[in-house]
């Protein structure tokens, strides 16, 4: 946030070259009050923003995306509605599931537990509040991050009377797109061709695990960009299916990347495959 225009404004700058230049500064806020503590967090062309704001009287969660990379906005939206503050979001993004912690003291005036909402359709639309702390004493700052499906979420925590740091998770609480398909026999690591091909928007990617791991299924640009990730998380043995909706790519050859890390195998184990499709307009 940047007090440049007299009062707090939240604004955004991007770089295009991993860093090397930057372009111009971007106010993405404009009211008389404080708009502050941002966090960003981005899903391929997706960048989704979210900050406290004190327009309303008292502070609130507000948040707004691009769907081009930064280049252009969205409108404000509120998060949160309540008489009370809410302080101090944190962000994360998989794919079109976006997560928002904060602290907030509807429940104690004088203190503070830990909130999170999710997005399940890239912000579009917001779920239900969900109260994550419960005591009589602060719970503040909190951090969230997701690996698969699970949801991992740190605070600042005073209930042993000196501060100490927390941490909750759900591991369910990050739906992806993954499925297995049923009564399939795997006897070795495939990754097999996408259908249909060329495509539009939407293509299928299936692929088969012999063993247990960690696997990241990853679209790459033909300059080797990486532009979505499908999926990043543990699974068992079988054969899995998911989808890549690329309404927001231009046509042309992507790469899709497969990476799987045997629970038992190690460095040594480590399956990479890449294969070749096309987005045609």
């Amino acid at each position: 946030y940047d007090i440049r225009d007299g009062n707090r404004e939240i604004y955004y700058k991007r770089s295009t070259d991993g860093g090397t230049s930057w372009g111009v500064d971007t106010r993405l806020t404009n009211n008389t009050s404080f708009s502050q503590y941002p966090s960003v967090t981005v899903s391929a062309l997706f960048v989704h923003v979210v900050w406290m704001d004190n327009r309303d009287g008292n502070y609130e969660i507000y948040y707004k995306r691009s769907t081009d990379g930064g280049t252009s906005w969205g409108v404000d939206t509120r998060l949160t509605n309540n008489t009370f503050s809410s302080l101090h979001p944190s962000a994360t993004v998989s794919g079109l599931v976006v997560h928002v912690v904060w602290q907030d003291s509807r429940d104690l005036t004088t203190s503070f537990e830990i909130y999170h909402k999710r997005s399940t359709d890239g912000g579009v639309s917001w779920g239900t509040d969900t109260r994550l702390t419960n005591n009589a004493v602060l719970a503040y700052y909190p951090s969230v991050s997701v690996s698969g499906q699970v949801v991992h979420v740190v605070w600042h925590d005073t209930r042993d009377g000196n501060n100490e740091i927390y941490y909750k998770r759900d591991p369910t609480g990050n739906p992806t797109s993954v499925k297995i398909m049923d009564d399939i026999v795997v006897t070795e690591y495939k990754l097999f061709q996408n259908y249909p091909n060329p495509f539009n928007p939407g293509t299928t990617i299936q692929f088969s695990l012999p063993r247990s791991g960690f696997v990241t299924l990853k679209v790459f640009s033909i300059v080797g960009e990486e532009i979505a990730t499908l999926v990043s998380q543990e699974l068992t043995v079988g054969k899995y299916s998911t989808q890549w909706i690329a309404d927001q790519e231009a046509s042309g050859v992507y790469y899709y990347r497969l990476q799987v890390r045997p629970n038992d195998g190690g460095q040594a184990g480590l399956f990479v495959e890449t294969k070749k499709f096309i987005l045609l307009r």
